[in-house]
């Protein structure tokens, strides 16, 4: 049907991170508008309307959902997919060629094609529960769902399964999940309207200007 797009993907990375990650922000840049894309292909084909936020962050301080306070000080969100009754985190990793999996003292890390190691510290960080909560505050204790969006040319090795940042949910997944419509069993159809208290909440976390864009 279509999908209202808040933000833009990658925007903070494109502001600021090239100061403080070089190359590295500029890739991931480019994989958070791979991944926007992706979401916004799977998102126009289904038969109800969504609300795909990019970039999101000021986390700090938020409260709702009958929770206490939450501060994820400087912590930002890649994407939510909003429907009427549930949420998706979608965290970009762009990580590279390679094998994704864990070290002997279960650290992440990539392997590269040419047997080279480059450490994953995203696989370490438990913070996920944390920003879940925080889309939990902002939706009025509505439960929803996160997932790690990698490229396809990572490769998923078993015991990545067992990385922290899955200890509490949450699923590691390549691009083309998406698209394959791994996520509509997440978000039964058709979905009623997204409530509009939550969409202006999410929309004001956007971190660049806030513009909508109704896709077809």
């Amino acid at each position: 049907m279509s999908v209202t797009v808040h933000g833009t993907p990658g925007h903070s990375l494109t502001q600021s991170g090239a100061v403080k990650y070089g190359s590295a922000s500029r890739r991931g840049a480019f994989h958070e508008r791979q991944v926007a894309q992706a979401l916004q292909q799977w998102l126009t084909v289904r038969p109800d309307h969504f609300h795909l936020f990019h970039d999101l962050g000021g986390f700090g301080d938020v409260t709702g959902g009958s929770k206490g306070v939450l501060n994820l000080g400087g912590s930002n969100i890649d994407h939510v997919v909003l429907g009427g009754t549930t949420w998706l985190i979608i965290d970009a990793k762009g990580c590279g060629a390679g094998v994704l999996g864990l070290d002997p003292d279960s650290n992440g890390i990539l392997t590269r094609t040419d047997g080279s190691t480059l450490p994953q510290q995203w696989l370490d960080d438990g913070r996920a529960y944390s920003r879940a909560g925080i889309i939990y505050r902002l939706t009025d204790a509505t439960a929803g769902q996160t997932a790690w969006i990698v490229p396809d040319t990572t490769l998923l090795h078993p015991d990545v399964c067992a990385a922290r940042c899955q200890k509490k949910g949450g699923i590691i997944l390549p691009m083309r999940a998406i698209t394959d419509g791994h996520f509509d069993h997440h978000f039964l159809q058709p979905q009623p309207a997204a409530n509009p208290a939550h969409v202006d909440r999410l929309a004001a976390r956007v971190s660049s200007p806030e513009e909508r864009t109704n896709l077809p």
